[in-house]
């Protein structure tokens, strides 16, 4: 609803992961923070929206999320521990959530908007003025665009990429992967260039599409081992793998397996240069 590019999205994201890596959660309301948060972004990234837009919209975002877990609750039954009302019942009653909208000469909107300037510049000191963010979506474009070129990935028959179709289909899919990633603290841990290439790979492996000749995808993927590929690679599937549900369980297992052999083939190579040497 905040019509911001999935970059400014993105930007957003890893502020909004780098502030809670040295505040606490029950410090700040995390809402407050995520709004401030795309506050920042949009300016960073030449997206910028007005501060009564972005409080208004996710208001809504939060209330709408609310009354959806007050249906469950009352579908599920009050909990016999809370021992009376509830401390949101005031706010998740009909007449409090019937409507969406935050009253714009309300204390709260008046209160929000202040706490979310506030908050910007604590996310500010906290980065340290930090803005320029690298994000995979280029570096894994620019990857299945080199590999394309080279005709160094073929199709499950093993003939090369004609079909623009494939090609379009492999990079869409790094990026859906390159979006679950954002829901992971993967962007404090590794560069956006060593989660585009697993973004890559997960792809290919997804898709069905492989490197020519055998090769072995580590060989295509420049700029990362073996070892970070493996951990980057599990982390996003453990997240997505529930998501996906069962169309998609037997492909994460043959990604698994891949990795496996991967990681025992990079352990073995020392060990036979070793020998060699001796």
């Amino acid at each position: 609803s905040l019509r911001l590019p999935r970059v400014a999205v993105a930007t957003a994201t890893v502020f909004f992961h780098r502030f809670y890596v040295k505040h606490a959660f029950q410090e700040h309301d995390r809402f407050e923070v995520a709004m401030a948060c795309l506050l920042l972004a949009g300016k960073t990234e030449e997206s910028p929206k007005k501060l009564d837009f972005i409080v208004r919209e996710c208001w809504k975002l939060r209330r709408r999320a609310q009354q959806q877990q007050q249906k469950l609750m009352n579908q599920g039954g009050a909990s016999p521990s809370m021992g009376g009302a509830s401390p949101t019942a005031a706010m998740s009653s009909p007449s409090a959530t019937d409507n969406l909208q935050i009253d714009p000469k309300s204390e709260e909107y008046v209160r929000l908007k202040e706490r979310v300037l506030l908050l910007e510049r604590v996310i500010l000191h906290t980065i340290g003025f930090e803005l320029s963010i690298d994000h995979p979506y280029k570096f894994l474009v620019d990857s299945v665009q080199n590999m394309n070129k080279k005709r160094s990935i073929e199709g499950k028959d093993g003939q090369p990429l004609k079909n623009p179709q494939m090609v379009q289909e492999l990079a869409q899919n790094a990026m859906n992967f390159a979006n679950d990633s954002m829901h992971t603290t993967l962007c404090l841990q590794y560069t956006a260039n060593e989660i585009a290439m697993t973004c890559v790979y997960l792809s290919g492996k997804y898709s069905g599409i492989r490197p020519v000749g055998g090769k072995p995808w580590i060989e295509l993927l420049g700029g990362i081992t073996v070892e970070d590929l493996t951990t980057i690679s599990i982390q996003v599937l453990e997240l997505v793998q529930p998501k996906k549900g069962m169309d998609s369980e037997m492909a994460f297992k043959m990604i698994r397996k891949d990795l496996e052999e991967m990681a025992r083939e990079g352990a073995a190579a020392p060990d036979a240069k070793r020998q060699k040497t001796n």
